[in-house]
């Protein structure tokens, strides 16, 4: 009996997360360049039940396996790409297949989608957080919004090619993490960035990749995951109850 409630209880902590999860995808849905999480499920390990022989000649017999409940095994980011929106703003820039930007910021190199950019009172190339966007001459200075940026990152102001920005992939990016303001740390130093292979367009933004549709049914399934599973700690709670005050007294 107590096992079944430990049992639900997990269920109930899974589904907690996973709304707290599609909570978070449903708030960035405008989010430029954001892209939506989703919980990976596991279950504990199955316990083997045998049946003793009593005396016969088979002293065990495996009668089944039970379950201790699941858990949630790690939150893992779908970096499928988001719908392009034209802004006619030269400072913004979207990427068109995989690839991230690469900035500089107080803690070291990171990496973002968000092509949001501005010209600081530097004349150099900001994100929206004021972080230093790279090129691979490091910081760029382009001073106004008088300049062409082509599809592969090259920065030119008439004739003059001015740098190229620092344009990363990463052939695993499972070890990807967001920091927070739509940024990414690389946990893994063995997974060195790869050779960007996308294209860039300038004058326009990558909008997040959460479908609300598909999220709030997620979310409509999740709430009643949890309240099945609060159904079931209920009544298991009412029968063990009635185990300890009517059964025992006979």
């Amino acid at each position: 009996m107590l096992r079944g409630i430990y049992t639900a209880a997990t269920g109930m902590i899974q589904q907690s997360r996973r709304l707290d999860t599609i909570s978070n995808n449903l708030a960035n849905v405008n989010t430029i360049g954001y892209k939506r999480d989703k919980v990976l499920n596991r279950s504990f390990e199955d316990e083997l039940l045998l049946r003793t022989g009593g005396g016969q000649t088979s002293s065990r017999r495996i009668i089944g396996h039970i379950n201790h409940g699941v858990y949630a095994d790690e939150i893992v980011t779908s970096f499928e790409q988001g719908s392009l929106d034209q802004t006619y703003n030269e400072t913004d820039v979207a990427i068109l297949g995989e690839g991230f930007f690469t900035i500089l910021t107080d803690d070291g190199v990171r990496y973002t989608r968000d092509g949001s950019f501005a010209i600081d009172n530097s004349g150099r190339l900001v994100t929206r957080g004021g972080w230093p966007v790279l090129g691979e001459q490091g910081d760029i200075y382009i001073y106004d919004d008088n300049y062409v940026l082509d599809e592969h990152g090259n920065i030119f102001r008439g004739e003059d090619h001015i740098d190229r920005l620092l344009l990363v992939d990463f052939e695993n990016k499972e070890t990807l993490r967001k920091t927070g303001d739509n940024i990414y740390i690389n946990i893994d130093e063995e997974n060195r960035p790869i050779q960007f292979n996308g294209e860039l367009r300038q004058g326009f933004l990558e909008g997040s990749n959460v479908e609300p549709i598909k999220e709030i049914a997620d979310m409509m399934a999740v709430t009643r995951l949890y309240e099945t599973n609060q159904r079931i700690i209920k009544m298991m709670d009412d029968t063990l109850g009635k185990a300890v005050n009517e059964v025992g007294q006979v």
